[in-house]
């Protein structure tokens, strides 16, 4: 059984986290940390776990642990994943894994020395339509653009954190990262920023963002950000030169809209039920992610997304953010 340590109590953790691990039975969550001491004994005692550290060091430290779960702001990530390897432990760590690629490149060499695994928590590449759509795709012969759209609020999200207000980056750096993992397995790797415009509708700073990405392949990547949309969507639209591709990450997360010789075809993995699901903040995307986590540490898969292609990710984050030191037109 997957022993896990959980590094950060804040909304991820309690919204989306914790709500996939309770409808698994062969992952354990066995201690808490988090540097508010009121957050973390109000978690532990709602999940019942008897160990909780405001040292995340001291949780790492704890032999009962196997693996590590990192739910804190970005600008922790780099250094508590490679404390966790140092201590012998795998681990999944929400996205970005790191803020620059040298320390990328320090933790992809420590996994390596040290046989562990380290897994970034795209959960959205999990979605069960991504897989439906890999079944389908040939048939829009060769993949011309994409277009992929991710809108929320954040005032609905209510963080605990600033990370996402407190500079232009916030919204690259939690976002951005949902944006290209859906992708990559249609686009392959982007390679470019053609463009990127910028603006602040409710924040004072970044809350909306457009960019076009180049791919290895030529394919041209259209991405729109929003934290001030009224109505959430995360919806990717594959054009081919046989036809389109449809699907919506965040409301239909099984299903996808097959445009082809004239015919429109919807095709689903499960039926309206999921919505249940919805209203109770259950993305099969984050249940899906421990999954593969567990297998992956056991050698029954190998990481659908590889810390070569979050090097990737972070190379294409850091040029659409120096786009911030441009004026905006």
């Amino acid at each position: 059984m997957l022993q896990l340590g959980i590094i950060g109590c804040g909304r991820v953790t309690t919204m989306f986290h914790l709500r996939a691990l309770n409808m698994l039975d062969d992952i354990e969550i066995v201690a808490l940390s988090d540097i508010n001491k009121a957050r973390l004994n109000d978690l532990t005692k709602k999940t019942g776990v008897q160990k909780a550290f405001t040292d995340y060091r001291k949780l790492i430290r704890d032999p009962e642990v196997s693996s590590v779960v990192i739910n804190t702001p970005p600008q922790y990530h780099s250094q508590m994943v490679l404390d966790s390897l140092e201590g012998g432990k795998h681990v999944l760590c929400e996205k970005p894994l790191a803020q620059d690629t040298e320390d990328l490149e320090r933790i992809k060499n420590l996994t390596e020395n040290y046989n562990l695994i380290v897994l970034p928590a795209h959960n959205y590449a999990f979605s069960p339509c991504l897989d439906l759509a890999q079944n389908f795709y040939e048939n829009l012969g060769k993949v011309e653009s994409i277009e992929v759209l991710f809108k929320n609020n954040l005032r609905s999200y209510r963080s605990l954190t600033d990370f996402r207000t407190s500079s232009n980056r916030g919204i690259v750096e939690d976002v951005l990262p949902h944006l290209l993992s859906v992708i990559m397995p249609f686009a392959g790797h982007p390679v470019d920023v053609m463009d990127t415009y910028w603006w602040c509708s409710s924040y004072d700073v970044c809350d909306n963002l457009e960019t076009s990405l180049l791919t290895e392949d030529g394919i041209n990547i259209s991405c729109g950000i929003s934290w001030t949309s009224l109505i959430p969507r995360f919806s990717v639209i594959i054009e081919g030169s046989k036809g389109r591709m449809i699907t919506d990450l965040m409301w239909n997360p099984y299903s996808i809209k097959m445009k082809t010789n004239g015919l429109t075809k919807i095709y689903r993995t499960r039926g309206l039920k999921w919505y249940l699901d919805l209203f109770r903040l259950r993305h099969p995307g984050f249940k899906n992610l421990y999954l593969h986590f567990d297998r992956v540490i056991n050698g029954f898969e190998s990481p659908r997304i590889s810390l070569d292609d979050e090097i990737v990710i972070l190379k294409i984050m850091e040029k659409v953010s120096n786009c911030f030191n441009q004026e905006v037109s």
